[in-house]
């Protein structure tokens, strides 16, 4: 059985397997945001759903106890793997689950204690503030597990190994919904959004479990603490700490600013107009996450020339479908959510058009950042992420108060810039990388041009009341979209393409 892990997965096969089990993850949870969101409105409404999604901001901002360690955990093993290590590699998966058990005996604690103080944060009492405050506390626990359960899974997907962890995700999600919508039917009002993740969740963690223990026995090697091992997970977690707090807070501070200073009605609309957003991102962000044990892997061997090409492939597979997704998201974002709940629910023009500005920005910022991790960049990086989130809620602040809604995405894309900058340069420094520059100057190009385009919407499709006129006209103009990305770069991407560096 040793032999088996001796012999190492391609990193190719490796990834390509992560991304089909990424796709079909975020396949499920899109599917998931198009059922659900119109029966929460419809069973629980908007005003509740406002505030559960203000309380969800809460719980996301205690995430950042995680510390960020899942990235530091996948890259050390990953190397010690490529190394052929399996004493090290057992090591690092051991004593990082030592820290993770940690974390989530924190999380939990400190979850219920908040857990108390919810009602009143949101101005909230009545049947409504005991029922927020107890599906607030299960989904606490819901997530205690999930946090166990990405421990599990950075292991597998850290030996190359993915689809054990990936078929239980999307058994577990699926019969999450399930649950999920059985009680929305059943008129179990806000129970349902916890009792549903919790299911999923355990599901998860009893597959995943069971499959790292097989892994573990293949090594063939014992299970011990390391002092040492411990001192450098903790020695680099308030690093680690500072990128998560800056990522979590900044992130998950939104529905609950934009609660406190407007209303929760203006929460549930800003949440869904940006929805199909967080969907192109979680299309992109699979391969943010499918390429990283690999290039992690890679970057053990330590060959710069290599590491480059791959990290300058990963970039343009990023850019492309970030540009072409982003820019369709800024033309068909208003009569979308027109066509899928309501006009009622749709924010201006304005708005879609910055969080589709704001978001391709942010999906760049994502690709850079784990390419430096994968290098073990972790202080540097940390630093930035973590300056990053401090500006984006100042300018959060600042823009809820000055713009209103519309200064939430312009915080998200002031912050990203700069820290897309600032880990760019990074990047370039630590690979020695000369920029083309002309390469650079049609990339701009194209973002102007394709955002443009988005700006050109018919005044009947927003108006339209069809599917039907809405898919006809949505495929006409991602076609246009990549027609016009392809003329201005076509060179360009054949070239990357046709680089041998997977």
């Amino acid at each position: 059985m040793k032999k088996s892990l001796e012999q190492v997965p391609s990193r190719k096969r490796a990834t390509l397997l992560l991304a089909v089990g990424g796709y079909v993850n975020t396949a499920i949870a899109m599917l998931q945001t198009l059922l659900l969101i119109p029966l929460y409105l419809h069973y629980i409404g908007a005003h509740t759903y406002g505030l559960w999604l203000a309380s969800g901001g809460i719980l996301g901002m205690l995430g950042l106890m995680n510390f960020g360690i899942g990235s530091m955990l996948i890259q050390r093993v990953s190397r010690s793997y490529s190394e052929k290590n399996f004493e090290r590699t057992a090591a690092y998966f051991f004593n990082g689950m030592v820290v993770y058990l940690v974390i989530c005996l924190l999380f939990g604690l400190v979850g219920w204690t908040v857990s108390e103080f919810i009602p009143s944060i949101l101005k909230v009492d009545g049947d409504d503030a005991v029922v927020l405050h107890g599906c607030f506390l299960l989904a606490v626990v819901a997530m205690v597990i999930a946090i166990l359960n990405e421990c599990l899974r950075s292991f597998s997907q850290a030996l190359l190994r993915p689809v054990v962890p990936m078929v239980a995700m999307m058994t577990g999600r699926i019969i999450g919904i399930a649950v999920t919508v059985w009680m929305l039917y059943n008129e179990q009002g806000l129970w349902a959004i916890p009792v549903g993740t919790m299911v999923a969740e355990c599901i998860i963690g009893m597959v995943s479990c069971f499959h790292v223990v097989l892994l573990f026995r293949q090594l063939k090697v014992k299970i011990c603490a390391d002092y040492q091992i411990i001192k450098e997970y903790v020695r680099t977690s308030p690093a680690l700490l500072m990128a998560r707090m800056g990522d979590v807070l900044s992130r998950e501070s939104e529905p609950l600013l934009i609660t406190l200073i407007l209303s929760p009605e203006v929460t549930a609309a800003y949440m869904i107009t940006r929805k199909a957003a967080d969907m192109v991102f979680q299309i992109i962000s699979v391969l943010t996450g499918s390429s990283y044990s690999a290039f992690s892997h890679l970057a053990g061997e330590r060959d710069l020339k290599k590491t480059w090409a791959i990290a300058s492939k990963l970039l343009l597979l990023t850019f492309i479908p970030s540009l072409l997704g982003f820019a369709a998201y800024a033309g068909l974002n208003e009569p979308f959510v027109n066509l899928w709940v309501g006009r009622g629910f749709a924010l201006d023009y304005e708005v879609v058009f910055l969080i589709g500005c704001a978001f391709f920005v942010y999906s760049l910022r994502a690709m850079v950042w784990q390419l430096l991790n994968g290098l073990g960049d972790f202080v540097y990086t940390s630093n930035v992420i973590a300056g990053e989130g401090v500006n984006r809620v100042a300018l959060i602040l600042l823009g809820l108060s000055v713009f209103g809604v519309a200064g939430v995405p312009c915080a998200l894309l002031v912050s990203c810039l700069l820290s897309l900058f600032f880990l760019g340069l990074r990047l370039k420094t630590t690979l020695f990388v000369n920029v083309d520059m002309g390469f650079m100057i049609r990339s701009l190009f194209s973002v102007v041009v394709l955002f443009g385009s988005a700006l050109l919407i018919p005044e009947d499709l927003l108006n339209s009341e069809s599917w039907v006129v809405f898919i006809m006209y949505a495929v006409v103009f991602f076609g246009a979209l990549m027609t016009m990305l392809g003329a201005m770069n076509h060179k360009a991407c054949l070239i990357y393409y046709n680089k041998n560096v997977l």
